[in-house]
């Protein structure tokens, strides 16, 4: 395995992979593990207390992609309409790298603060993205693949939410590096090209729930402006597309 993978994997490919690693090493230190793997720490009732409590991870994540080259070199807009445009599967697939398992106090936070139905379809969302974190590279590209994505997953009617991104392209040339990146690390690791393929399939279906879920997540909170109203700023701008772009509150710039 380790002569397939020097085969297939070059020096390039292995410092891309160091950098993933060792950025994300940096913004949550496996010396706290335990402060970041248990959330929520409380059963949630509202939704405006439960993004609150997530606030201060989403910061950490922002930071983290300051720290991935592709991301970093778009321009401030583009950062911030990616960040909107993925805020929730940011938030699902970070959270499933961190915890490992959808726990408790998820299940029952998510159950009081939307429907039956919605609860169920993000907690099934979560339990088949975990299927990719038994490998400890592999969810990580795939957030950064979700991420480096310039289309608009957002159910707001907003013309600036609509805007084309200043440079699609450099944002599509980003995504490929680490989807090519993904392909070469599979078949440095599976059996066959035909086992990284069926992955592939997998990984597209599960992407395309993650985006259906997300957007009917959306059209729930359409109508909640009362909850939006009791978020901490960067979740309110998160949820809620300010009339000024670009603007994401005084303290949470993603420049």
């Amino acid at each position: 395995m380790i002569q397939k993978k020097s085969e297939v994997l070059s020096s390039s490919d292995q410092a891309l992979l160091t950098n993933i690693f060792g950025a994300y090493e940096q913004t949550y230190p496996a010396t706290d593990t335990c402060k970041y793997s248990y959330f929520p720490s409380v059963e949630h009732s509202t939704i405006h207390t439960y993004y609150n409590e997530y606030e201060e991870r989403h910061k950490l994540l922002i930071d983290y992609f300051k720290s991935i080259p592709e991301f970093n070199r778009l321009s401030v807009d583009d950062k911030v309409g990616l960040v909107r445009s993925h805020f929730g599967g940011m938030l699902i697939i970070n959270e499933d790298i961190l915890t490992r398992s959808v726990c408790q106090n998820v299940m029952v936070s998510l159950k009081n603060m939307y429907s039956t139905n919605l609860a169920t379809k993000l907690v099934r969302v979560g339990e088949r993205l975990l299927a990719y974190a038994s490998d400890p590279v592999q969810l990580k590209l795939i957030l950064i693949i979700q991420t480096l994505s310039s289309g608009t997953h957002r159910y707001y009617n907003n013309a600036d939410e609509d805007r084309i991104y200043d440079d699609t392209l450099v944002i599509f040339v980003g995504q490929n590096v680490y989807v090519e990146l993904l392909w070469r690390y599979l078949l440095s690791r599976l059996p066959s090209e035909r086992d990284a393929v069926k992955f592939f399939n997998n990984f597209i279906l599960d992407l395309i729930f993650l985006e259906c879920t997300c957007f009917a997540v959306e059209r729930y909170m359409y109508k909640l402006d009362d909850e939006i109203d009791k978020m901490k700023p960067l979740m309110q701008n998160l949820w809620r597309m300010s009339d000024k772009k670009g603007d994401m509150g005084d303290d949470d710039s993603i420049e």
